[in-house]
């Protein structure tokens, strides 16, 4: 049902961490592909992607997503930066948001790994970007429809589930 989709670029560490927060997904075959969409790492992240079973993408950094969402098998793309961290239970929210909004949309609620109010200062200000401006961030992570992927304004609503971001050692 959905591709993952995870933008690369030297994130050998973080994209362990991304590929660990998806497997319990992929047992259950709700994460059916993974695709690693790689702006010219020089470390070892091509060989992790490798022997993950992911299929890499390799090309212009401004480019690769695209890339990778025209080659994904399912019809829903989950798009994450390396490093990202879903919470548990992300898979019901995203079944949820695919059932009640099948032509729209979604991001994660934010949380990002340091201390103090700056930090949840940030946190604030995606959610309100993404919810008032449409404006969304990368590391918020994106789910859209296959279809969709490209279009000028696909309506999007926030998920009912948290991406941690930063801290890259688990």
């Amino acid at each position: 049902m959905i591709t993952a989709i995870i933008t690369t670029l030297n994130d050998e560490a973080r994209l362990a961490a991304t590929l660990s927060a998806l497997a319990p997904a992929a047992i259950d075959s709700f994460v059916r592909e993974v695709i690693v969409a790689d702006g010219g790492s020089s470390d070892g992240t091509l060989a992790l992607a490798e022997e993950s079973g992911a299929r890499i993408v390799a090309g212009r950094r401004d480019k690769v997503v695209a890339e990778a969402s025209a080659l994904a098998r399912q019809p829903w793309l989950l798009i994450l930066p390396a490093g990202a961290r879903l919470q548990l239970g992300w898979e019901a929210a995203v079944r949820g948001h695919i059932r009640r909004h099948p032509a729209a949309g979604g991001w994660f609620r934010l949380n990002v790994a340091e201390p103090g109010v700056g930090a949840r200062l940030d946190e604030v200000m995606a959610d309100l970007s993404a919810r008032w401006l449409g404006r969304l961030r990368p590391e918020q992570g994106l789910l859209i429809s296959a279809r969709q992927f490209g279009a000028s304004r696909t309506p999007s609503y926030r998920l009912g589930a948290r991406i941690l971001i930063g801290a890259d050692v688990l």
